[in-house]
């Protein structure tokens, strides 16, 4: 049976190119400790996410937290306009209080787009997505 593998490992390494590497050449034999790998996944997760950044930047997409400020802004205003406060202290309750759907998203493209100054399109298309209104592909 010996006979049978070494037989066999001899075919195969004269079979095997020259020039072709037995080990990875990226493989220096030194296994990566736990926090070396954490580490170095956190750095690809950073640079990952700085060119999603990037990108959104370079379409002209505001930041989700940006989209979700102008959603609480929307929100506030909406509530002050509707004097909300009077409303819950004099029924004591949440029950009933209501917002436009139409409302709240006028009055976040507002905040976004004059007084934020991001272009219309990217602005509908950032608070659709964010709001669940629509889906976002790319």
């Amino acid at each position: 049976m010996n006979y049978e593998a070494a037989h066999v490992l001899a075919g195969l390494i004269e079979a095997m190119p020259e020039d072709s590497p037995l080990d990875d050449p990226r493989d220096d034999g030194a296994h990566e400790a736990g926090s070396a790998r954490s580490a170095r996944e956190k750095r690809d997760a950073a640079e990952r996410k700085r060119k999603e950044r990037a990108r959104r930047r370079a379409e002209g997409i505001p930041e989700p937290r940006l989209v979700d400020a102008a959603i609480c802004t929307a929100l506030a205003d909406l509530s002050r306009r509707q004097d909300m406060r009077a409303r819950v202290k004099s029924q004591r309750s949440y029950n009933g209080l209501h917002y436009s759907l139409r409302d709240l998203v006028g009055q976040a493209m507002e905040e976004l787009v004059e007084r934020r100054g991001v272009g219309q399109a990217q602005a509908k298309r950032a608070l659709m997505t964010r709001l669940g209104l629509t889906c976002h592909r790319g």
